[in-house]
């Protein structure tokens, strides 16, 4: 296992793509009603990825076929976008998108509401999000990556009886999707893995780059997959909720490359 470290030249490309997929994210937002299909969404961000300078970094990824994934209510995570999968109206839709700029990686999710969303449904999306937050307070070079879950799962037990999926992670970025160390969203026990319990106690360094990704359930931690072998839902077909952002490891804190003011 080893933590990529980037120079300051290498990270603004980061931030130049962080500001593309902030834009795209935005988009979509703005663009989501009830009707659109997720195909659409799907389309929306590819269009303006690519107008902006960017490549869509999950294409072609794993042999994943699209742009973004859509997961709507009990869907967690890596929904696959169809024509026929149409918004509906009280839907929480969450879009993970990817993007690459000058060879560099940044990944960004949010959950959406759609029309008259109920309060748990807004109450999960909240408490999502602001287990990110959590997690980075006193984030900083050569901190150890065991404390960004361990600040998750402090956060979620202590203000709500939701669940933390367990199954999929956070990440290191940068020149692929996908890099060490790993990053779960919880603290670790007795029955973890060996080789996770290594990424856990690792440090993070100045000029790293990980991506935050908690994805929390109204219900039980269990997820199952699809016959698509890509989308991820909730074993009691309870809500999900996903929220992330790249993030680069500062002498001092974080920069959170994936959110800008609105224009």
């Amino acid at each position: 296992m080893g933590i990529e470290v980037y120079n300051e030249a290498e990270l603004d490309h980061v931030r130049h793509g962080g500001r593309i997929l902030s834009g795209a994210l935005q988009l979509i937002e703005k663009s989501l009603r009830v009707g659109i299909s997720t195909l659409e969404i799907d389309q929306i961000a590819e269009e303006f990825i690519r107008a902006n300078g960017g490549e869509p970094s999950f294409k072609g990824t794993y042999n994943y076929p699209f742009s973004v994934c859509t997961s709507i209510n009990d869907e967690a995570v890596h929904g696959m976008p169809r024509a026929d999968k149409i918004i509906a109206d009280g839907d929480i839709v969450s879009v993970d998108v990817g993007v690459r700029y000058n060879g560099f990686c940044t990944d960004a999710a949010r959950t959406f509401a759609v029309g008259n969303v109920g309060p748990e449904a807004l109450d999960l999306i909240k408490h999502t999000e602001q287990s990110f937050w959590e997690s980075i307070r006193g984030l900083k070079a050569m901190s150890k990556v065991g404390d960004i879950g361990a600040r998750i799962e402090d956060y979620i037990k202590k203000n709500t009886t939701y669940s933390i999926i367990r199954t999929y992670l956070g990440h290191g970025i940068g020149k692929k999707p996908h890099q060490d160390p790993l990053i779960p969203n919880y603290r670790l026990d007795k029955k973890s893995k060996v080789g996770l319990k290594a990424h856990v106690r690792s440090r993070l360094p100045i000029g790293s780059i990980i991506a935050i990704e908690p994805m929390i359930n109204a219900g039980t931690a269990d997820v199952k997959l699809a016959d698509d072998k890509w989308t991820v839902s909730t074993a009691d077909g309870r809500l999900s909720a996903h929220y992330e952002n790249t993030l680069i490891i500062l002498a001092d804190g974080v920069e959170v490359v994936t959110i800008h003011d609105k224009s």
